[in-house]
């Protein structure tokens, strides 16, 4: 068996001067072990996490303003879950009394949280082109363009759910694609925003196109398993079991990250650049 592998292997060896599809995946796994990819997608998941923390304490001090049972009516008139339409209740019913300290404390820990996932992105896409990242702080305006992406991410599901609900049957994998259109087209503008060699706009499309692939299919997965699994988690083993299931979603989210950047920067080097070095 030992000897079968060890063949195969020297076969899928022997095919990356004859292959680039062949050589980018060779390229990509040792990329990704050169820069302990596995470790960059924690650390984005550890960010993401935090700032979905934020997120969930600026929403709930937002929540305390509104009447809790406009909260549950217009969280399933949205195809909510019923558990997750009791959640937001429960949480504008509590979030009463402390609202404006709630959404005062949420705005500054969104802000600090995304200043420090904006320079935890800014690594790993300089990490994946193999270029230096810019040593100066984030701006603000970079900082507010970081907070403005869970709306236009709401925007775009708000989006595809209403395709999906409008047409036939086959509107569903209509609004999907729909989906992935937009998704691939802000996440190639935002990986052109992030360090990387000077390349045009057309080297960020593979990583974004894999990215957006990802955010659809986990979005999915979360409308019809994961809000399920996260009532039920915290019912059988409390405030561990949601983080456990929360940490577990947002680390997939870094690591299809990670790979993205290090997919873009790999096709470019061996598409273009090692041509350009033959060539030459």
């Amino acid at each position: 068996m030992r000897t079968l592998i060890a063949r195969w292997q020297q076969r899928v060896e022997d095919m990356r001067p004859r292959s680039r599809i062949v050589e980018t995946g060779f390229r990509m796994l040792e990329r990704d072990r050169h820069i302990a990819g596995g470790v960059l997608g924690g650390g984005l998941a550890y960010r993401l996490f935090f700032w979905t923390l934020a997120l969930a304490v600026l929403a709930f001090g937002a929540l305390g303003f509104a009447p809790p049972d406009q909260v549950d009516s217009t969280a399933q008139e949205t195809s909510l879950g019923a558990s997750v339409a009791a959640v937001m209740a429960a949480s504008a019913e509590q979030a009463q009394a402390g609202r404006w300290w709630l959404l005062v404390i949420g705005i500054v820990l969104v802000m600090w949280f995304a200043w420090t996932l904006l320079r935890a992105l800014r690594l790993v896409t300089a990490s994946a082109w193999q270029v230096r990242s810019a040593g100066r702080l984030p701006r603000p305006a970079n900082v507010l363009t970081i907070i403005s992406v869970p709306l236009v991410f709401l925007l775009v599901s708000a989006l595809t759910g209403w395709l999906s609900s409008m047409f036939g049957p086959l509107s569903g994998a209509a609004a999907a694609l729909v989906g992935v259109a937009l998704f691939t087209g802000l996440i190639t503008l935002g990986f052109a925003w992030l360090p990387s060699k000077p390349v045009p706009l057309r080297a960020h499309l593979p990583g974004a196109i894999v990215l957006a692939v990802g955010v659809q299919l986990l979005g999915m997965v979360g409308e019809f398993f994961v809000a399920e699994q996260l009532a039920s988690a915290e019912q059988l083993y409390g405030v561990l079991g949601l983080a456990a299931t929360l940490l577990f979603v947002l680390y997939l989210i870094g690591r299809v990250t990670v790979w993205s950047c290090e997919l873009n920067a790999v096709s470019w080097e061996v598409w273009f650049e090692d041509d350009t070095g033959r060539s030459g």
